[in-house]
């Protein structure tokens, strides 16, 4: 009876002690990132969920000719994504879907969960504002970084880090003018609906209690979507969304002279071989298995989800990059792998 007693005071402490850091959905979210959970872990993990506006419209198309890629290179990038257990592989050129690749299951309108492009919602809504002289870039910025930065002690889930980053929290206050009847509404008027993306959605209860600094969950067609935009310079489909200033304050170049945005202090870096085959290109991770490339001066956006490979590995993005007959010598007709990535 008394080792009874003992257990079930032990369970009770041990409830005790775990509900002072969080409830379930904490210790879910917790687990995750402690494991590396994928885009679409992180996806089904964004509860309660506060619904995006949106308004889907049909991604332009056009063929891997008219935007100057090579056909070789774009099977050859497609056949080597299949061989290594890719989800999904997305091209984009000059603000057009070129190829996509699914596997079995997986599609444009699958979600995931933004990972470190999730702020650009907020950074780019308060372009609006900035745009509008309604509030100054260096407040703007001010407050993304602040939203946005990191706890290094998050690790140990009893402390304040650990609770900033898994539990819901107030918005930045400067996103709270000229609100159009709730955040959500607004961010779709300044972004969602100009980009003609589907229905996302937020983490969030209401405008108190909203992370805008994480965990949107999206279509994956739609995260191309905001690829193209920045691409473009906060221009879509001729439509200007933001500003081309404020698109290149939110790409400040370091010392070393790598772009990457305002809200990430440090990321992952490229794996594989060889470096990307282009200086000017950046990164984000959606999730430890999904990475969207983007190369400004080529107008290029791949999006590959790597499934059981390494979403970091340079090797199918430099094979499309190789590939583009506008900024490098004519694919021949062999389709030899060796051909578009020396030394493969």
């Amino acid at each position: 009876m008394k080792k009874r007693l003992w257990v079930a005071l032990a369970v009770l402490v041990v409830a005790a002690t775990l509900r002072v850091a969080g409830g379930a959905g904490f210790w879910r979210r917790y687990a995750t990132a402690m494991l590396g959970g994928g885009a679409e872990t992180a996806a089904r993990l964004v509860m309660p969920r506060m619904r995006l506006p949106g308004g889907a419209s049909e991604l332009p198309r056009a063929t891997a000719e008219s935007e100057l890629i090579a056909a070789e290179a774009v099977q050859l990038a497609a056949d080597t994504a299949r061989k290594q257990g890719a989800q999904a592989l997305l091209v984009h050129r000059h603000g057009h879907s070129v190829h996509e690749y699914f596997a079995a299951g997986r599609s444009g309108s699958t979600e995931v969960e933004g990972g470190e492009l999730s702020p650009a919602l907020l950074a780019l809504s308060l372009g609006a504002l900035v745009d509008a002289g309604r509030l100054e870039p260096r407040v703007a910025i001010a407050a993304i970084r602040d939203a946005t930065r990191p706890g290094e002690a998050w690790r140990n889930p009893w402390s304040a880090a650990a609770r900033r980053r898994f539990t819901l929290a107030p918005p930045p206050a400067v996103l709270l003018q000229d609100l159009d009847g709730s955040i959500a509404n607004t961010i779709s008027a300044r972004l969602w609906l100009p980009l003609g993306a589907a229905d996302a959605a937020l983490w969030g209860v209401d405008d108190s209690q909203l992370r805008l600094d994480c965990c949107v969950v999206a279509r994956l067609a739609d995260w191309m979507r905001l690829a193209d935009l920045f691409l473009q310079q906060g221009n879509y489909q001729g439509n200007r969304v933001v500003s081309p200033d404020w698109i290149r304050q939110l790409l400040a170049a370091d010392s070393a002279g790598q772009r990457h945005p305002v809200w990430l202090r440090k990321q992952l870096p490229w794996a594989g071989d060889e470096p990307p085959a282009a200086r000017d290109v950046y990164w984000f991770d959606l999730g430890t298995d999904l990475r969207l490339w983007l190369v400004p001066r080529r107008d290029l956006a791949v999006l590959y989800w790597a499934g059981k490979g390494d979403a970091r590995d340079t090797l199918v993005p430099n094979i499309i990059l190789r590939g583009l007959l506008d900024q490098a010598p004519a694919v021949s007709g062999s389709t030899e792998l060796n051909d578009l990535v020396p030394g493969h």
